[in-house]
């Protein structure tokens, strides 16, 4: 399922309008991207959590020049679905 299929599903069960929940979609991205690069947590009760984690320095080998390098720490988004999710 893609976001306009899901904002098609939406839009049957509840009558809004497609500009309305577009509008709605892409606030929340944004608000989570936002709250993301800060480091704060969004909890979601009976859905999940949005969080960062960050990566640790690891040596990797150039595919180029064969030379070993060391890649940065990197800050990754994830999600964890709600417990009361799993069927």
């Amino acid at each position: 399922m893609n976001k306009n299929h899901l904002i098609k599903l939406i839009k049957e069960n509840t009558n809004v309008s497609l500009n309305s929940i577009n509008i709605v979609f892409s606030e929340f991205k944004k608000i989570v991207l936002d709250a993301l690069k800060k480091g704060e947590v969004i909890n979601i009760k009976g859905f999940g959590k949005f969080f960062t984690r960050e990566t640790g320095e690891k040596f990797y080998i150039s595919p180029i020049s064969k030379s070993k390098r060391l890649s940065e720490n990197k800050v990754k988004p994830k999600f964890k679905f709600s417990s009361k999710l799993y069927f």
